[in-house]
């Protein structure tokens, strides 16, 4: 399986390095126009491979062209702009992606695409507008990395395994995503059969504050180190391994939905099974009234985003 990177920045490269240690990985070619840059970082990772045990994969690099052939194309180019609130970046990264997939399509329409770059949700609709390909085949990391943050919050809270809490964040990549309390597990128990015995007030105050919690850690990242790269890369190798194995497994990421919880033409996150194309099947799950009123106000905030850079009307 060859696995195309376009974006070099701080995302690209921990994407980049991590994905070297995936065995199922045949290629993987970084992609752009900063050849300098590019051959670079492959010469210096093509340093290190000797030094590595075990498998590595080809790396190259070159133009837009060098994605002809890729299974797999992430994207994770943007505005050296860096902004704190993600929509800042929006017009930005909207023309940036739409120039950099106008060249891409000229070399590969198959490759099933990874958005890493924000804002997130929009990012991935104006891919898959430029594109013109399957709403399956282009798939935003969405609120994977946040599931992982309550899943971890929630175990340290508890002092558990995180292999022991299974969550689910949906809705925007940002500031209005909703922790789906009603249906987290811990070793197989609901919240409230986990908590039995602890008063209701108790109760909701554990969950107000992890929902302030995992809203909050992403701008501690960001202001301790100007950026956030681990768990990104974390995501997109999670996604890689799912299609490149074909697990089917079930994960929190955003594509176009298509009627999918009342949801139309516009990309958010919702547990969907990814496999060998793309996002298979897209499962309803139950919320509270309360959780399905906070993910339709999250569809709005993207929905109005899109609707600003005319990808909606």
């Amino acid at each position: 399986m060859k696995v195309a990177i376009i974006g070099s920045g701080n995302v690209g490269r921990t994407v980049f390095s991590d994905l070297q240690h995936a065995s199922m990985i045949r290629e993987i070619t970084l992609a752009g126009r900063n050849r300098e840059k590019l051959r670079a970082e492959v010469e210096d990772a093509k340093d290190a491979a000797v030094l590595h045990e075990g498998y590595v994969p080809k790396l190259t690099f070159g133009g837009y062209s060098a994605t002809k052939g890729a299974d797999i194309i992430i994207y994770a180019a943007g505005s050296a702009k860096i902004k704190e609130d993600r929509m800042e970046m929006l017009h930005d990264n909207c023309v940036i992606a739409e120039e950099i997939f106008s060249e891409v399509r000229k070399y590969n329409r198959e490759a099933i695409i990874i958005c890493l770059t924000n804002p997130l949700d929009v990012i991935t609709m104006k891919i898959l507008d430029t594109m013109e390909i399957s709403p399956r085949k282009v798939i935003g990391s969405g609120t994977l990395l946040e599931s992982a943050r309550v899943t971890r919050i929630v175990a340290e809270l508890m002092d558990i395994s995180s292999k022991s809490v299974n969550t689910y964040v949906v809705g925007e990549h940002g500031a209005s995503a909703v922790a789906l309390f009603s249906s987290a597990r811990i070793m197989g128990l609901s919240l409230d059969e986990y908590f039995q015995g602890v008063t209701d007030d108790q109760f909701m105050l554990d969950k107000g504050r992890l929902q302030q919690v995992f809203k909050d850690e992403p701008f501690r990242i960001f202001h301790g180190k100007g950026y956030t790269s681990t768990g990104v890369s974390a995501t997109a190798c999670r996604i890689v391994s799912a299609i490149a194995s074909d697990s089917r497994e079930i994960l929190p990421v955003s594509s176009v939905l298509q009627g999918e919880y009342g949801v139309r033409d516009v990309a958010v996150s919702v547990p969907s099974v990814v496999g060998r194309n793309g996002i298979e099947e897209i499962y309803e799950v139950g919320m509270t009234d309360d959780e399905r009123l906070d993910f339709l106000a999250s569809v709005e905030v993207v929905r109005s985003a899109a609707i600003a850079e005319g990808l909606l009307t």
